[in-house]
């Protein structure tokens, strides 16, 4: 040990000088940056052009007469700067079109001379040209562009620190335009930071307001107050009557948003008044916007409108799509809230006109992709970096690697010596603990899988149990196909179970001698409903009719079950799955292949696929089944003496090949049950769509099922179609169009379908004004709290785990409808009565969409011609779904809703006007008295004129 501890000392000494020496490089290198040389000598000609230019800057004609000049001469720099100034000049004025041109020569010009410092002014200034026009997309990519080439400056001087500050800035206006307040407030810190270290007090200023605007949205409203004061500290500072304006103008919008409308006037008015009187149109525009909105919300429809028209035309002049769009929808509003119906329909259309050009969803993405592509870019500049930096010292330790060699040999051949025994130890815990990961994972997949079949059985054999001695032989037959179908399924999977376990064990092996063709294409069958699903193509090819081969029937279920599960579950719709048998005479082989043109298998995991416990990265891992995985098909291929293969190429072609030798050691009559069947899921002998058809009863309430799986569809329907209407909708697509479409009294939905899953589905039940109100009962076979909570959240009403028991279900239904019921009569009478309405009503969406159809019919009431079409488009929905909608919540048809309406303010007319009888059916819609007497009575029990002079019912 002396010996080597010498030789350590020896080689440390050199090598420790040599590192100093090495890191003195490396300092000296990284003193270097872009700010030498040809930098300064480009920026000295920059100061010195704007200098010149400085007193014309304010005049474009002048300032394109020197450009013109300066692309005669084809001078560069001059160039740069003059369409720099250009941009800002057009800019200012708000000629956006015009900005953007001049500031994108300057960005060409900016990259072509290669300097860093002005490609990121041009970013900066591109990015704001967008922002103000409301162009989100292109902002997005200049702020991060921006962002991105200002870190790589590595210079730290008040002219680079100002850019990141301005690029870090707008990143925080765009966050806050699309209402994220976190990241913005996160940009404007960053930003207020390095403009902190430039003293750049407009820049400040404004990034305590942003600060402020982002606190405001995450209604923290006392800390927004607080920063919108500082921020108005600094805009007084240096004398900015347009910063000025935006801190009322922020201080407006924070008073609206805590209610304080009042207040909110007043500094909005302040705003309005000290915009004006600044060439800031655009701030000044949506102050004027934001008064009128005002103003509507506290009914002053005058005042709203002269303000909402006024921002209007400055919008027009600016050329906004988005300010437009705004503008005409708050209009087409306010026209609604005045009676003003066809004006508010125009400017509703021109609104929508703008839609096209407007896609919040699309600026999302764009954002969430600037984002990840500038996290990327950091993570792979910080990489290279590290890299460089490995690169340097590994080339000044070059010289040391010869004397370490043989010191790195040595320890290598002790570490391995003396851990080799400690290393198999590990391996051998670590496989173990593999082993048992596997094991659990697969026998909880599994019994889950249990859980239909097992409802499904318990649920038929119940209702067997009550109708047996009833004459419903037919359906009983059927019921009891079903159980022994679901039987055969539940022994498939405690097969599969047992096949894990003995599938090692070659002597377990049950051999016959036959037809193996014969055995194939069966198997194949099984799953032909599983590919018609989802609308896969599903094949056969055999080049032969026989092979007459010993083979083991289990085993060989085994292997294709597994590669045909698989194929199918890799693959959507328009996919093609095709099972082949050939043989091989020269060889003596039966070959199996298995071929998809589905997801496929990336050339990363194709070495690995028949390794335990290895999973790819495939997108739809996740679907996989319960199977006993392809390490375990190629162990069973393997007991039967043969060989497996795969090749893929993703989304082309993935072929699965299996060998097995043709051997005929036994003979057919050795084995006299040579075709028997084995349990696996068989196709279904009756089609539950059938029983859609059949005619509805209109005094039965109407159920919607929504379901993928065809025998709980059956079951389902034969408990309830006694009691109800069924219509069966095979996902969660189909379950929302048909919603939508008839608008049935309850839905019982599935958690797990295809398309569209049950939480999905009831987010958009809930979420839709035509359809919030049905109730929605979900089935399950998960039954965790948090599957409980998401069902809730996404507004299930109620939930059952499988299995489930038959009268529970129907006492459920019976308890919703029942609750629908009560609630359509509330609804009814209070709507009549809204002084009698409680808060919870008034709350509700389903109330608020009843109390504005009665408004309505109040304000037509005389106008006969006017319902029902008039009424449905003012609601926009068509006549028969606003029949089904007020069906829905009051228990009576459109016309009968709209009859009522005139009838009780009939009533009330009677007992507190002066007017005849027959006025006051006119004004109620009633053309014909003795059509208003008769159904005056039937409604109330009493004449018009009888009611009339009751004196109790003055009061």
């Amino acid at each position: 040990m002396s010996i080597v501890r010498s030789l350590y000392i020896f080689i440390s000494l050199p090598l420790i000088v040599l590192l100093t020496v090495a890191s003195s490089c490396v300092r000296g290198s990284d003193s270097e940056n872009y700010f030498g040389g040809n930098h300064f000598s480009i920026q000295d000609s920059i100061s010195k052009i704007n200098q010149s230019i400085d007193k014309i800057r304010n005049d474009s004609n002048h300032l394109q007469t020197i450009l013109e000049q300066s692309l005669s001469s084809n001078d560069k720099i001059n160039q740069l700067v003059l369409y720099r100034s250009l941009g800002d000049l057009h800019l200012k004025n708000f000629h956006f079109t015009s900005a953007i041109k001049n500031h994108g020569e300057y960005l060409k010009l900016s990259e072509e001379l290669a300097d860093s410092l002005q490609i990121v002014k041009a970013l900066n200034v591109l990015a704001i040209d967008y922002r103000k026009s409301y162009q989100m997309d292109n902002a997005i990519r200049y702020s991060f562009r921006a962002r991105k080439t200002a870190d790589n400056l590595q210079n730290s001087d008040t002219t680079v620190l100002r850019e990141k500050a301005l690029s870090l800035n707008g990143i925080g206006w765009i966050y806050s335009m699309l209402e994220y307040p976190d990241e913005a407030l996160n940009s404007f810190r960053q930003s207020y930071q390095y403009a902190e270290r430039v003293n750049q007090t407009d820049l400040l200023a404004d990034d305590l307001m942003g600060i402020g605007v982002a606190y405001r949205d995450k209604k923290m409203y006392d800390s927004a107050r607080v920063y919108f004061n500082k921020s108005a500290d600094l805009f007084i500072e240096i004398n900015s009557r347009t910063g000025l304006g935006l801190t009322f103008f922020c201080f407006g919008q924070l008073s609206a948003k805590q209610g304080s409308y009042q207040e909110a006037l007043i500094f909005l008015n302040n705003a309005y008044n000290t915009l004006k009187e600044t060439s800031d149109k655009l701030n000044w525009m949506e102050v004027c916007f934001t008064l009128g909105n005002t103003y509507k919300k506290l009914s002053q429809y005058a005042e709203a409108e002269k303000y909402l028209v006024e921002g209007l035309e400055i919008a027009k002049q600016l050329n906004l799509p988005f300010y437009l769009k705004n503008a005409y929808s708050d209009l087409s509003e306010l026209y609604y809230l005045q009676n003003r119906p066809a004006l508010a329909q125009q400017y509703h259309v021109v609104s929508h006109s703008f839609d096209n050009l407007i896609n919040r969803n699309e600026t999302q993405t764009i954002l969430f992709n600037a984002f990840a592509d500038y996290e990327k870019a950091e993570s792979k500049k910080q990489l290279t970096g590290l890299k460089t930096v490995f690169d340097a010292k590994t080339n000044q330790q070059r010289i040391l690697i010869v004397a370490f060699i043989v010191i790195i040999i040595l320890l290598i051949l002790i570490f391995l010596i003396h851990n080799r025994y400690t290393t198999m130890k590990k391996q051998k815990e670590k496989s173990l603990v593999e082993i048992t990961k596997l094991k659990s994972d697969f026998y909880t997949n599994i019994t889950h899988e249990f859980k239909t079949p097992i409802s499904i059985i318990i649920g038929l054999a119940e209702k067997l149990k009550k109708t047996i001695g009833e004459s419903k032989s037919a359906h009983n037959l059927i019921d009891l196909d079903i159980i022994g179908r679901q039987s055969e399924n539940l022994l498939f999977l405690v097969n599969e179970i047992l096949t894990v376990s003995k599938i090692q064990t070659r002597n377990s092996i049950h051999w016959v001698n036959g037809n193996i063709v014969s055995h194939l294409r069966y198997l194949h069958s099984c799953y032909v409903d599983f590919a018609e699903t989802k609308k896969i193509t599903y094949l056969f090819h055999s080049s032969t009719d026989e092979i007459i081969m010993d083979y083991s029937r289990e085993q060989i279920r085994v292997i294709v079950n597994n590669l045909l599960t698989n194929a199918i579950k890799h693959c959507t719709a328009g996919n093609k799955i095709l099972l082949m048998v050939r043989e091989d005479k020269k060889q003596k082989k039966c070959i199996i292949e298995v071929a998809d043109n589905g997801e496929g298998i990336t050339a990363k995991d194709l070495p690995h696929i028949f390794k335990t416990f290895y999973q790819g990265e495939s997108d739809l891992r996740e679907q996989m089944g319960v199977g006993i995985g392809l390490a375990f098909t190629k162990q069973v291929v393997e007991s039967l003496e043969g060989e497996i293969h795969v090749r893929s190429i993703p989304f082309k072609e993935t072929v699965f090949t299996v060998e097995i030798p043709i051997i005929n050691h036994r003979r057919a009559s050795d084995n006299p049950a040579t075709e028997e069947t084995v349990p696996v899921p068989r196709r279904f002998e009756y089609d539950p769509l059938e029983l859609e058809e059949e005619k509805e009863d209109s005094g039965k309430p109407l159920i919607l099922i929504a379901e993928d799986n065809r025998d709980m569809i059956f079951y389902l329907t034969t408990v309830l179609r006694d009691e109800y209407n069924i219509v069966v909708a095979h996902d969660g697509q189909q379950a929302m169009d048909f919603a939508e479409e008839k608008t049935p009294d309850l839905i019982i939905s599935d958690l797990m379908m295809p398309v569209v899953d049950g939480n999905k589905l009831c987010s958009h039940i809930k979420s839709s004004v035509m359809t919030s109100h049905i109730p929605i009962i979900v089935l399950t076979a998960k039954a965790s709290d948090e599957d409980r909570i998401q069902l809730t959240k996404a507004g299930a009403d109620a939930y059952m785990t499988k299995p489930f028991i038959e009268e529970e279900l129907k006492a459920k239904i019976n308890q919703l409808l029942k609750s629908r019921k009560e609630l359509r009569e509330k609804y009814g009478q209070v709507v009549l009565d809204s002084q009698n309405a409680s808060p919870e009503l008034t709350n509700d969406s389903n109330f608020e969409f009843l109390q504005k159809v009665t408004d309505i019919i109040y304000r037509e009431m005389k106008n006969i011609d006017f319902f029902p079409q008039g009424l449905a488009s003012e609601m926009c929905v068509s006549p028969s779904q606003l029949n089904r909608k007020i069906k829905s919540i009051s228990g009576l048809n459109a016309t009968n809703y709209i009859l009522k309406v005139r009838l009780n303010r009939a009533k009330k007319l009677l007992t507190t006007s002066q007017k005849p009888i027959g006025e006051i059916a006119m004004d109620c819609g009633f053309n014909d008295f003795a059509y208003f007497s008769r159904t005056f009575k039937k409604e109330f029990g009493i004449t018009p004129s009888k009611y009339q002079r009751m004196p109790h019912l003055s009061n």
